[in-house]
């Protein structure tokens, strides 16, 4: 290939020959100094972008300063810290729950079985820490993660809220027995023979025999609505407890509380005594549901029957 190149005033004449191998090795290189300088301009560009503007470095490149990368280490930090807040919260309402379950244990569950345990849950898998100190990558925290915790937080609020709410209705009945000393059953509801006229007779409440001035407490939260003298009972205490409970108390020897007066499950109220219609040292207690005497022993937890 031959190029005539004319130039100057004269139109001097310059010839050039060219071989195919010529043209083949001037065109690669300059498609070699295009691409280098194509690679030089990227690399100083995204380092002036990363210098100057890292938001357009990041939608270009995908890269992140050093400035970025701290802020995104301190922000997966921060979400780790809630994390942690979240779980010690559910914990402690665990922990609460655990008491709460200790307290009906005690109020509801008959003595001869509060020793059984439940055997330990057979459980395993993978150990997988929540969080590595070694590791200095960010670590990635989703919002799943934070709103499941915080739905098994809701839910352990109303599970503890709910279990609350059954101890204090479980506390306003009369499921404990209001002696806590030594004693015995000495006559049980039901029909029996009247002690003082030998004649067919109903035993309307259970008697309690135990010493003269043994401590009479309130089986369950509620407000005296009687605290009295009475030809039978002698020195009386009735008490009600809400959903149509009333306890009553009597032949006490003394009585500690009034009538309209709030008492408290397992607070004092009397003494045990002979007043009234008694033969020796006794409580004679009743409950009432809905106005009609019921048997103590279907209410009190742990009361073993007379054989």
């Amino acid at each position: 290939m031959q190029i005539i190149w004319v130039s100057g005033p004269v139109g001097h004449i310059k010839k050039i020959n060219l071989t195919l191998m010529d043209l083949i090795l001037g065109v690669s290189f300059c498609a070699l100094l295009l691409v280098l300088i194509g690679i030089g301009l990227q690399f100083f560009g995204f380092r002036m972008a990363i210098e100057y503007d890292p938001q357009i470095a990041a939608r270009l490149g995908n890269l992140h300063s050093p400035v970025e990368i701290e802020n995104l280490e301190a922000f997966y930090k921060l979400r780790l810290l809630e994390v942690n807040r979240h779980l010690e919260v559910n914990q402690q309402k665990i922990n609460e729950l655990v008491n709460l379950n200790k307290k009906l244990v005690d109020l509801a569950t008959p003595a001869m079985i509060q020793s059984v345990k439940p055997k330990q849950a057979a459980v395993g898998g993978k150990f997988i820490p929540l969080s590595d100190p070694g590791n200095t990558r960010p670590l990635q925290l989703s919002s799943n993660l934070l709103g499941t915790l915080k739905s098994q937080e809701d839910y352990l609020n109303d599970v503890t809220g709910a279990s609350q709410h059954y101890i204090q209705w479980l506390e306003s009945k009369p499921i404990t027995t209001p002696i806590k000393n030594t004693f015995s059953l000495s006559s049980e509801y039901g029909p029996r023979i009247d002690p003082f006229n030998s004649k067919q007779s109903f035993h309307s409440g259970l008697d309690f025999q135990s010493p003269a001035g043994t401590p009479i407490y309130a089986t369950a939260n509620g407000i005296v609505i009687k605290s009295t003298i009475d030809p039978s009972y002698g020195r009386l205490v009735s008490i009600n407890h809400g959903d149509g409970y009333i306890s009553r108390y009597a032949h006490a020897l003394e009585l500690y509380v009034r009538e309209g007066a709030k008492v408290a499950r397992g607070q004092l109220i009397g003494l045990i005594g002979v007043s009234g219609r008694s033969t020796g040292p006794h409580l004679h207690y009743e409950i009432l549901k809905s106005g009609e005497t019921i048997d103590p022993q279907e209410m009190i937890v742990g009361l073993k029957r007379l054989n």
